[in-house]
């Protein structure tokens, strides 16, 4: 099975689900985790990455939009006249950010709550709302990890 292919009767995995909401339902030729990775490390299209800070509510506050990709909203607009791809750090940002609010929304079933959660300091994570953690890659896998054990029902 690829990323781009499912089976009716099984749920999509995070990694379909995830380019899904980052390149909307434009076709892609994304086969497999290696594809995504080269579509990372090419820069995502900036007027995917736009489309989706503007479905995502959290972005409304300017601060996370620089927090979380790693460049000013202003700079991200600026792109909306002068199509450019992102760089790759700045894409790799925005996925673990899409992929984790996935998840997020898997844990708690609704996409608000998620949302919520995101920005909200958790006991779990030390007092740190997972928002702040995830722009690193070690902060992604303790929010990632977190995530699973919530998901477990191991708080601990």
């Amino acid at each position: 099975m690829t990323v781009a292919e499912n089976h009716a009767d099984q749920e999509p995995n995070i990694l379909d689900r995830t380019l899904k909401r980052l390149m909307g339902h434009r076709a892609t030729t994304a086969l497999s985790a290696f594809d995504i990775h080269e579509m990372i490390e090419k820069g995502l299209p900036s007027q995917d990455v736009i489309r989706f800070v503007e479905s995502v509510n959290l972005f409304h506050d300017k601060r996370v939009v620089s927090k979380v990709l790693g460049m000013s909203e202003r700079t991200l607009y600026r792109r909306v006249k002068n199509p450019e791809s992102l760089t790759a750090e700045q894409s790799s940002r925005t996925w673990r950010f899409a992929e984790i609010l996935t998840k997020a929304e898997d844990v708690f079933g609704d996409p608000e709550e998620a949302q919520r959660w995101m920005n909200t300091p958790a006991m779990g994570l030390e007092g740190h709302k997972p928002i702040d953690l995830i722009t690193t890659q070690v902060g992604f896998e303790l929010v990632d990890d977190f995530l699973t054990r919530m998901d477990y029902g191991v708080y601990t």
